[in-house]
């Protein structure tokens, strides 16, 4: 098996890991009444820190899609500078598989009536998911001398955003771990369907 192959099963194993994770999770903190208590008594704890009794925009609610919207100028940016179709292709994958898992899944299922919080499902957080797979975007895209130092501002960046999110009573601890996971998932599945690692893109890590 070729270099390029290999990697893309390794990929894809592990976009069927990452999904795997998502339904444990759901069905852990979401589906159970011990999960949901856990869940929700968690986000109330976190939310007093924040001085958030209900939940509230703030800061993020006002600016998140600038900001998306700057991360993907600067996807874009990045690309043309290099001049690499197969890193937009894969950037593109990316985010908007992210984005759209999560949107599909936060409107399609259905969190059970167990007496617990809002009715409503949270479960995954697209704003979570959304700024996550940003960040691997903008870490794939990267050349490789910058590559640590945008890892780990734009990791900061989504976790931050994780925090939020939870003390502003927007999701539950599980809804932000959902949407990393997607995120996660959407990444490998970017890299098994145009890959951008190894020595078969060599003359993209420059």
């Amino acid at each position: 098996m070729s270099e390029t192959a290999s990697r893309r099963v390794g990929a894809f194993a592990g976009a069927v890991v990452a999904f795997a994770l998502l339904a444990g999770t759901f069905g852990v903190f979401v589906r159970s009444y011990p999960g949901q208590a856990s869940d929700e008594q968690t986000m109330q704890s976190w939310a007093a820190h924040f001085g958030s009794d209900v939940p509230t925009s703030g800061w993020l609610g006002d600016h998140q899609l600038a900001v998306l919207g700057g991360i993907g100028v600067v996807l874009a940016i990045v690309c043309a500078v290099r001049r690499s179709p197969r890193l937009a292709g894969h950037a593109t994958i990316l985010v908007l598989g992210a984005v759209a898992i999560a949107v599909f899944l936060k409107t399609g299922l259905q969190r059970p009536a167990l007496g617990v919080g809002s009715l409503t499902n949270s479960f995954p957080s697209n704003t979570v998911a959304a700024f996550a797979a940003a960040a691997f975007g903008l870490i794939a895209v990267s050349p490789e001398r910058l590559r640590r130092v945008v890892a780990v501002a734009s990791l900061a960046g989504a976790a931050v955003v994780s925090v939020a999110v939870v003390g502003l009573q927007w999701h539950r601890p599980s809804d932000v771990i959902g949407g990393w996971l997607v995120a996660v998932a959407a990444a490998f599945a970017a890299e098994c369907v145009l890959p951008v690692r190894g020595r078969s893109v060599r003359h993209l890590r420059r």
